[in-house]
């Protein structure tokens, strides 16, 4: 019982050994650029994602992404020629005709096409190359109006915006404004003069009282 569980543990490492042996002569490296513009495999597909993100939040117009778009495919086929039984060959092409589908022009319907054709013909035992069939069976759907595009917003906001709450921070090395110099003191109002005689000056004493003349008694 022992010998056979020892022994299919050691047929299947060499299956798997020379699985990876396989994906190792066929797959791309990761580190090896393709075409005119040197993109990876990696690059490849992380392109087209990019370009599809770009698309839906219309940053850009039709005629640049469908031009983006054609510059990946370029380093695609120069991978595709190079590795041919690379595993992610058919997925990345299904994934470049779907951005091309997605773009409402005759022009990227027209690239769509074309990669669904090179998936079904060059991938025909794949489930993508299947896909591919049916789309090119069932045609497209029709062109559809497109929201207006949208720049990118840049993260740095408005050029020469401020804000009301910050003051503009003076240059390093600028010297400080001077402070502004106090305000003339306001003459005092003139007192207003009362036709009422003035009240006698206090002496700090009492006054004293006139005198009483007392009535002289009676003889």
């Amino acid at each position: 019982m022992q010998r056979t569980v020892m022994l299919g543990v050691a047929v299947v490492a060499t299956a798997l050994g020379a699985m990876a042996v396989v994906a190792k002569d066929t797959d791309a490296p990761a580190d090896e650029y393709f075409g005119p513009f040197k993109y990876s495999a990696l690059s490849v597909r992380s392109k087209i994602t990019s370009l599809g993100r770009t698309y839906r939040e219309r940053w850009a117009d039709d005629a640049s992404i469908v031009h983006d778009a054609g510059l990946v495919e370029s380093s695609f086929r120069v991978w595709a020629q190079k590795y041919p039984k690379d595993r992610w060959l058919a997925p990345t092409a299904f994934h470049l005709a779907q951005l091309y589908q997605e773009v409402q022009t005759d022009d990227a319907r027209s690239h769509a096409r074309a990669m669904y054709e090179f998936v079904a013909q060059n991938y025909p035992t794949s489930k993508e190359a299947h896909f591919a069939r049916l789309r090119l069976r069932h045609g497209f759907p029709p062109l559809h109006p497109e929201p207006p595009v949208s720049p990118t917003p840049s993260p740095y906001g408005t050029p020469g915006a401020t804000t009301s709450s910050t003051a503009p921070s003076a240059a390093p090395g600028a010297a400080s404004p001077s402070p502004a110099p106090p305000a003339a003191p306001s003459a005092s109002p003139a007192p207003v003069r009362s036709s009422a005689p003035a009240a006698p000056a206090s002496t700090g004493t009492a006054p004293r009282p006139s005198p009483v003349t007392s009535p002289s008694p009676k003889p």
